[in-house]
């Protein structure tokens, strides 16, 4: 199958095996160049090994239902964007090839999109994707990003995040990873920029809301 997705100017059709490597980051990337994160992050000055203090604990979502909020899901449907793969997605899994570095470490993607009555036109807006980490795999995720050269910062909570606007050559989608003391949130674009880049890091706070107590 085939998912149409909205990339820098031009609409282009690509296969979701593709898509998933433009979006979930499966190869390496340059050191992004287009300007500076959001104020809201700051540089981070923990240790890559360090952990925050933990106030509140990750609670897994069972599907791609659960993984924002119900408000958030509303305001993509307004919008006529809906689950369209993932666990408890239109389609599940049926449309997605390849698995994500999320879902191969023991989490769920999730892809909001437009739908179409031709499959080959599904054109996905965002990825999100949640991930329960622990001691033996948080670092190795952090050493993964810092490996593909995503700007590492810290956001409010003390967590370190991962992002690139995606304006560069070579990578056109917004992506932003926020790594917890016992999860890896991540949040990717179909479209680059800092608009795009701002709207998936209050999605990944809304991932955070909708699975954290």
């Amino acid at each position: 199958m085939e998912l149409t997705s909205k990339i820098g100017r031009g609409r282009v059709i690509v296969p979701i095996a593709i898509f998933m490597l433009m979006l979930a980051g499966c190869a390496p990337m340059s050191t992004p160049t287009a300007g500076p994160n959001p104020t809201e992050t700051t540089q981070p000055t923990i240790g890559p090994t360090e952990i925050p203090v933990q106030t509140e604990f990750f609670s897994m979502p069972a599907d791609c239902t659960g993984i924002l909020p119900a408000a958030q899901v509303d305001t993509f449907a307004a919008d006529g964007v809906v689950l369209l793969a993932g666990p408890g997605g239109k389609y599940g899994n049926e449309l997605i090839t390849d698995p994500t570095p999320e879902m191969i470490a023991g989490g769920i993607s999730c892809y909001f999109g437009i739908d179409n009555e031709d499959l080959t036109l599904l054109r996905v807006k965002v990825l999100v994707s949640a991930v329960p980490l622990d001691a033996t795999n948080r670092q190795s995720v952090i050493d993964d990003l810092s490996a593909q050269g995503l700007a590492r910062a810290m956001n409010e909570r003390g967590e370190v995040t991962f992002g690139i606007l995606g304006v560069s050559e070579g990578q056109t989608t917004a992506n932003y990873n926020v790594i917890a003391s016992d999860s890896w949130i991540s949040v990717l674009s179909s479209d680059g920029g800092e608009a795009a880049f701002l709207a998936i890091v209050s999605l990944a706070n809304d991932v955070h809301a909708a699975n954290y107590n």
